[in-house]
């Protein structure tokens, strides 16, 4: 699903932009582009990677899950674990170097006035850091300090993983597509009331909220790709439309400032719509530049925070008082860097990884595989059957 992955690289974006316009806005002394609905709701591509995490899941491992075993759960997890967790701490060992070499920067990410933000005055701690390597940072209420800060996705993400089973297995019993699709909207509906009732409708919630932010999700992807088994070539008509209703409807909410709350909607229908790989949309998400974009997204999402942060620190003032060309040419620089070593993380980082978590669990496969063949010889004649 070519045009998946694209929209992976949209979304990766579309947050980095949410990151970047403020500085934007100061290098320029633009203060209107902070008044920029589209750009403030940056954060709610993370909503559209946990629901595309959940169909991309399903759509991989659901027969894995039909019924739970021992060596699956083992598998899966093995997979995932290669798939988070080294890049993650090779963004924290390089951030390491950074709190050593420049303790002017931990200051400043320690000298918060906002009491609803006292607990940033423990950044980059090595309490933090623990926190942070083991990514549980969004399983509990105790925050003991931010290190790479968008790493709280990765965090709930690891939660969903773990949960992800039992889902997928309760979810596999389901034999209609039309409760699979009321499930998926019941499900964000839910996350609709509850951002709401918690004055998070129009905010960014992170940590342990942010993993609610992410279940939700997740469920609603793992069943809305349930209601695509299911429903196979009987949707196709449906899917060009849903995919341009769902992109109208996006549009349309970034007009009006209450509205992206209801994005996680438009997000839903959007890659359910893709996932029938028809139409224009999907000829633009799975062009060379949106499926680059998309296979260095992660890679990309996890370094262009802490980039951009030492920018602001280091450089920030100065380029603020520059010509406009030398402004320009400045916030160019920092997207650059940002896409560079979002390449240089995925070339060096994530392929190898990746490709090690494959070589692991097809290891493990074909042990368990002899395993079962021992077995098999172990039995009396006839035992086994024909």
């Amino acid at each position: 699903m070519p045009s998946l992955t694209g929209v992976r690289g949209i979304a990766a974006v579309w947050v980095f932009l949410s990151h970047f316009y403020g500085l934007a806005a100061w290098v320029l002394a633009a203060p209107s582009l902070l008044h920029s609905v589209f750009l403030f709701n940056g954060f709610r591509g993370v909503d559209l990677f946990f629901v595309l995490s959940g169909f991309i899941l399903m759509h991989v491992h659901a027969d894995q899950f039909s019924s739970i075993r021992r060596d699956d759960l083992r598998q899966f997890f093995l997979a995932r674990f290669f798939r988070v967790y080294p890049l993650n701490t090779a963004m924290l060992l390089a951030m390491l170097v950074v709190v050593v070499l420049l303790p002017g920067y931990v200051a400043t990410e320690r000298s918060w006035t906002d009491p609803h933000a006292a607990y940033r005055a423990q950044n980059l701690s090595f309490p933090g850091f623990v926190q942070t390597l083991l990514l549980v940072q969004s399983w509990t209420v105790l925050k003991l300090g931010e290190w790479n800060i968008v790493s709280w996705t990765l965090s709930a993400e690891v939660l969903g993983y773990l949960l992800f089973p039992a889902m997928a297995w309760g979810l596999m019993r389901e034999r209609s597509a039309s409760r699979c699709v009321l499930y998926a909207v019941l499900s964000l509906v839910v996350l609709t009331a509850i951002l709401f009732v918690a004055h998070h409708a129009n905010n960014n919630p992170t940590g342990t909220f942010g993993s609610i932010r992410m279940i939700f999700c997740f469920l609603a992807g793992i069943a809305l790709n349930r209601a695509y088994q299911i429903a196979g070539d009987r949707w196709v008509p449906a899917a060009v439309p849903m995919t341009v209703a769902a992109c109208l409807f996006l549009l349309m909410t970034w007009f009006v400032p209450v509205l992206p709350v209801l994005d996680v909607f438009g997000f839903a229908a959007l890659i359910l719509g893709l996932a029938y790989q028809r139409g224009p949309i999907d000829a633009m998400l799975s062009s060379k530049l949106a499926i680059s974009l998309g296979r260095i997204s992660f890679s990309f999402y996890l370094v262009h925070f802490m980039i951009i942060k030492l920018v602001s620190w280091s450089a920030g003032e100065w380029l603020a008082m520059q010509s406009l060309s030398v402004r320009i040419a400045g916030l160019c620089g920092v997207v650059l860097m940002c896409l560079v070593a979002g390449i240089v993380c995925y070339r060096l980082v994530e392929q190898p990884s990746q490709r090690l978590g494959r070589k692991v669990t097809a290891g493990y496969r074909v042990t368990i595989e002899r395993r079962g063949d021992r077995k098999r010889l172990a039995l009396p004649l006839g035992a086994a059957g024909d």
